[in-house]
Order: structure tokens, then sequence, then C-alpha cells
């Protein structure tokens, strides 16, 4: 069977008017740990980028719009598919 899991930049501090994130490089640095500790039979790694993942139902959510009048938050986070027995 294929699986996926995502790893993507976990929030830090949660602010009124700004939220921080984890970097880039931390998210790889934990999909790099998790597929080291579990060895994990990688099929393909993804970048993805969506927006507002945070509002919904995270990186899973199937129906994400945009409006050209409000602005919009975009997230990029890592998918890594792999070979689930």
């Amino acid at each position: 069977m294929i699986a996926f899991r995502d790893f993507a930049p976990q929030t830090t501090k949660r602010g009124f008017l700004k939220t921080e994130f984890q970097t880039f490089e931390e998210a790889l640095s934990a999909a790099n740990e998790w597929i080291a500790e579990n060895q994990i039979d990688v099929v393909t790694i993804e970048t993805v980028v969506l927006p507002e993942i945070w509002s919904e139902d995270g990186t899973t959510d199937t129906e994400l719009t945009t409006s050209g009048e409000m602005m919009r938050s975009w997230y990029q986070f890592i998918r890594i598919w792999y070979r689930n027995e």
C-alpha cells in the first residue's frame, strides 16, 4: 500500500498580528529523522505550496480557495509518499 506523511513547519509563536513558524529546513530535518528512525521505503518526496493550510483541516484539506481581493498566506510543506506494508 502507498501512504503519505506531511511535514509542515510548526507554529512557534502565535500573536495577534503575526504568527511565527519553524523554518522549512526544520521541517526537512524532522522528515529526515522520521525516515531514518522508521526505515521508511520512500517512493517520492514533494514540496507542496497551498493557501491557508492552518485555517481548516491542515495539509490534507481537499478544498482550499483564494480570492484576488484579500491577502492570503501560502504555506510550504514536505509530503513524503512511501510504501506502507
